[in-house]
């Protein structure tokens, strides 16, 4: 309640660390009226909210802040909106790297596709077959899975009662998932096609039947795309998703 937004992107940021902020390892380092920051997880970057307009002694405050966190807590990196982001690049001393952009997508009105195959549920997929699609999608946003972590990944992925696999003839050939709800806004992520079937629509279908299932509920459909893979960003525009805004990110090295 303390916060007021200029715009869409900023809601359905301060809802994604609303959504952090339940898990049991999220800190929040400030008082709630100037700035939020959440960590989801030891090893992971931090999400981060701001008002518009905030001081630049607060962003010290921050990045003094952070400074401290990546040393005791093992803080991969920072993502937000491109000045908050610049701005904390600038004042670390660490050693970094840029991430992908992101561009924030809603959608409200998803149009349907048909294409060969059919949505499974994820419980009844093959959670090595998963595994190695999530290697494939971690891989393409330069955040590879290590291999022996590749199995725990595919059974994470189908233990989650919302997410789905598109396949044909009992081959999963793309997988999505809804990662999270808040404040109205479900999140999609994981969205992932086996690069020997791309380019055939089968994703589109996917994900347009996943965003016409949350919008019946009365709920908006919100993902992030890596902004500079143009496959992607077009797939989502086809099945309805509008861009709301766009978020840059660090990570520490």
């Amino acid at each position: 309640q303390a916060f007021a937004f200029a715009n869409e992107a900023d809601a359905l940021t301060f809802q994604k660390a609303q959504h952090l902020l339940t898990a049991s390892d999220a800190l929040l380092l400030s008082d709630g009226k100037d700035l939020l920051f959440v960590r989801a997880g030891l090893g992971f970057p931090a999400w981060i909210y701001s008002k518009r307009g905030i001081s630049d002694e607060t962003l010290s405050e921050l990045a003094a802040s952070l400074c401290v966190l990546k040393e005791t807590k093992n803080l991969a990196g920072v993502i937000g909106f491109a000045r908050l982001v610049r701005y904390l690049e600038l004042c670390m001393p660490f050693p970094s790297v840029r991430r992908l952009p992101l561009t924030s997508y809603l959608c409200t009105e998803p149009k349907c596709f048909l294409s060969e195959g059919e949505r499974v549920p994820a419980k009844d997929l093959d959670p090595a077959v998963c595994g190695n699609l999530l290697v494939q999608l971690g891989e393409q946003a330069h955040e590879p899975i290590p291999e022996g972590e590749r199995l725990a990944a595919g059974e994470h992925f189908c233990a989650n009662p919302q997410a789905f696999g598109w396949c044909i003839n009992g081959t999963t050939v793309a997988v999505a998932a809804i990662s999270d709800h808040a404040m109205g806004v479900a999140h999609i992520g994981s969205v992932v096609t086996d690069a020997r079937y791309r380019g055939r629509g089968y994703a589109k279908a996917l994900v347009s039947e996943i965003c016409a299932d949350i919008c019946k509920t009365g709920e908006r459909a919100h993902l992030y795309a890596d902004t500079s893979y143009q496959s992607s960003n077009a797939l989502y525009r086809a099945v309805g998703f509008v861009e709301t805004g766009r978020l840059i990110g660090i990570d520490f090295i």
